[in-house]
């Protein structure tokens, strides 16, 4: 039995010796690919968003291991923080002096430089996309600008700058860019065998996207998918392409997009302004009393003719929103909108017969800042509870706001938010309501400021867009990357099947003790020792050869 147990042994530690094996060949297999993937796939890019009041620098990241999936895009991380960085002024106070435009941006490049490693700053686009502010000025000065950054960056940064990446964008592709980022941030680009969007068929494995409104200070943006089967037509109807080949409909989308410029919380106060001006020259005055504005607050205003009045503040927020509500009736109107049966956001715009309200939808901006910032209501939207809140607030005395303040009860928000939180609530409200025709009770909209923890800006949307041929570039590459998969996994049988043949060959000899297993004492009713079974096979295949001969 001694001899026995000791092969017992040795059976047991050849397994826990297999076992080990195989796991360390899993590891560094697995270990293997992430180092292709890490250290040769990952690519760079940069965008700066080139707004009105300033800039902002962006910096992205990313693998391609396939060109029939998107890439998985994320900022690059520094101290647990995206790189980002913003200066002012804007880019467009440059107009009347462009030579300095590229100089203005070479901190941004700089820092962006520090982020990426230098093999792979040649290969770095550089992205230079100009808003609302760029819009304004003269088109002599805006080229001017263009210019002076098509000709001068190459010369300031290592990266890749390419003459097609610095221009200025439309509102509608900030509005794109955003419904990109929004849905790619909740994963709604992700494969699925459950399509649950109309129009669409199984073989698109297509996830139900999400709308968005973005209100800012001068325009706001709306965007939100199309069934294919939807047979609206109009000049907002934009059909986008996030895949890299253009015969794939998997990742092709039927977007509404627009924007409204003027209707943004800022136009919106100076629209406000000016019916506040006209009243007053009808009754001689100079003050008026203002229910956009908290109790006893006053404002003296300017206008662009150099006339100036008073905002005395009364408090009544929900006269106030009656009053909003009227800013948003439209000038002129289409002949479309003038039908009776047409559907047209502020009675003006022609619309697809897909209400709203039914439809999942994120605001961003001054949706977030403007229910989160002093009402503290940021996320699922309850108008009952943002009219109550505004309410209260507005009916406040300014200075037991002030008060409130300094005992960082509105630790959010500044003075300016303070002084024009009555206007900006019943504004954002009558837009939602009035404008895009949102139900009040029933609707699946939510204001928003992250998603899975991270700021969603266009710029990110505008990188997955423009980067989308990405993939082809490196098929190769990404094919050699699958077939290290594709072998790594192929071996995977061939183990499995040697150690189950090995672990049947133990649990026989340790079941039947068979001579075959060298078990002494199952050989010794034969009167024979190890040593002469072994010579007794030898003898008897000798005689049989013999025979044979």
């Amino acid at each position: 039995m001694r001899v026995s147990r000791r092969f017992t042994i040795l059976a047991i530690t050849a397994m826990i010796f297999l076992s080990l094996i195989i796991c360390i060949y899993a590891v560094a297999a697995h270990t293997t690919v992430n180092v292709i993937l890490q250290e040769q796939e990952r690519s760079y890019g940069v965008i700066c968003d080139a707004g009105s009041t300033g800039t902002r620098l962006f910096v992205y990241n990313w693998v391609s291991t396939s060109d029939s999936e998107l890439i998985q895009i994320e900022p690059v991380i520094y101290d647990n923080k995206p790189v980002m960085k913003k200066i002012s002024p804007g880019l467009s106070t440059f107009g009347t002096k462009p030579d300095e435009a590229a100089e203005y941006l070479r901190p941004l490049m700089e820092l962006a430089e520090l982020h990426i490693p230098e093999d792979k700053r040649p290969y770095t686009p550089v992205f230079i996309f100009a808003t609302a502010g760029m819009r304004l000025i003269p088109d002599e000065q805006k080229e001017a600008v263009l210019t002076n950054l098509r000709t001068e960056l190459p010369k300031i940064t290592s990266m890749q700058v390419l003459k097609e990446h610095i221009r200025i964008i439309e509102g509608k592709w900030e509005g794109i860019y955003s419904w990109i980022a929004v849905n790619y941030a909740l994963g709604k680009f992700n494969r699925t065998f459950t399509p649950d969007f109309p129009g669409t068929s199984p073989g698109q494995q297509r996830s139900k996207t999400v709308g968005m409104i973005d209100m800012g200070g001068a325009s706001a943006q709306i965007a939100f998918e199309l069934p294919d089967n939807d047979d609206f037509n109009s000049i907002n109807v934009e059909n986008i392409n996030l895949g890299c080949r253009e015969d794939d409909s998997l990742f092709r989308y039927k977007l509404f997009v627009t924007t409204f410029l003027g209707y943004g919380v800022n136009e919106g106060i100076r629209k406000y302004e000016k019916t506040l001006m006209a009243k007053l020259k009808d009754l001689n005055g100079t003050v008026i009393q203002d229910d956009c504005m908290p109790l006893n607050l006053h404002k003296t205003v300017t206008m662009e003719n150099g006339e100036k009045f008073v905002r005395r503040g009364t408090g009544n927020w929900d006269t106030c929103a009656a009053e909003v509500k009227k800013l948003l009736n439209p000038e002129t109107s289409s002949e479309v909108c003038k039908a009776e049966a047409a559907k047209c956001y502020f009675g003006a715009v022609p619309a697809p017969n897909i209400p709203l309200s039914n439809v999942e939808m994120y605001g961003f901006s001054e949706y977030w800042y403007s229910t989160h910032d002093v009402l503290g209501l940021g996320g699922q939207y309850n108008a009952e509870n943002i009219a109550k809140k505004s309410e209260q607030y507005c009916g406040q005395r300014w200075s037991t706001i002030q008060a409130a303040s300094k005992k960082n009860l509105y630790p959010r928000a500044d003075e300016e938010r303070l002084k024009t939180q009555c206007f900006k609530s019943a504004w954002i409200t009558s837009v939602l309501h009035d404008g895009f025709s949102v139900d009040k009770t029933h609707n699946k909209f939510q204001s928003v400021s992250t998603i899975a923890g991270q700021e969603v800006q266009w710029a990110l949307g505008a990188m997955i867009y423009h980067m989308r041929f990405f993939p082809l570039r490196d098929s190769t590459r990404n094919l050699i990357v699958k077939e290290t998969h594709s072998a790594s996994e192929s071996l995977w049988a061939p183990l499995f099947f040697l150690s189950a043949v090995f672990c049947l060959f133990v649990l026989v000899c340790a079941k039947e003790h068979s001579l075959l297993c060298f078990d002494d004492k199952r050989r010794g009713p034969f009167g024979i020792t190890r040593s002469q079974y072994s010579y007794k096979i030898l003898k008897d295949n000798t005689t049989f050869y013999k025979d044979i001969a």
